[in-house]
């Protein structure tokens, strides 16, 4: 079924921070705008890459997920979940990396067939279900060696944000780390 392994990337906890706490000004103008959008990460990239959009499942496995990561979830430290990265890919070129973590509390009666998502966004399932509702954004910046990206691709960090999502009052959370070659405008 799953294999239970260490992920490849993010091996150290980012600094998430409340985005209400997070300096404004200390966000590029440019990715302002996408770093605090409440809307679909995924409807955005389908609309502006003209539907040349897919999802690369670099993996999908049951860990224990990091400790700020149970934090935001309220799970024990040694509460299971399942761990999904992907790559969002738009025109071809890795756009933004995702981390999710779903908790086997959470993936009951209806919510089980987020188990099996294969390369179907997961945006696209939370932001389609009428019992969805989303917590208020934490920034991060991250360095781009963290998510795997290429050494000719590596600057001096990358944005990210992450939040939680509740579906009928079970938490699932999810960070988007925004990559070198996104370039939406």
């Amino acid at each position: 079924m799953y294999a239970f392994q260490t992920s490849r990337f993010h091996k150290q906890e980012p600094n998430w921070l409340d985005c209400k706490k997070f300096p404004r000004s200390a966000l590029p103008a440019k990715d302002a705008r996408w770093l605090l959008d409440t809307g679909s990460l995924t409807a955005h990239l389908r609309r502006v890459s003209q539907g040349q959009f897919h999802v690369e499942v670099l993996f999908q496995r049951w860990q224990i997920p990091r400790l700020s990561e149970r934090r935001l979830l309220g799970m024990g430290d040694r509460d299971w979940g399942l761990i999904r990265e992907v790559r969002l890919h738009c025109h071809n070129e890795p756009w933004v990396y995702a981390r999710s973590v779903l908790p086997a509390t959470s993936l009951v009666g209806r919510l089980d067939r987020l188990r099996t998502l294969d390369n179907r966004p997961l945006g696209h399932l939370l932001f389609t279900d009428p019992h969805m509702s989303r917590d208020r954004y934490e920034i991060c910046r991250v360095p781009a060696m963290a998510v795997g990206a290429p050494e000719s691709e590596q600057n001096d960090g990358l944005w990210g944000r992450r939040s939680r999502f509740l579906l009928s009052g079970h938490p699932i959370m999810v960070s988007e780390i925004f990559l070198p070659a996104f370039r939406p405008w």
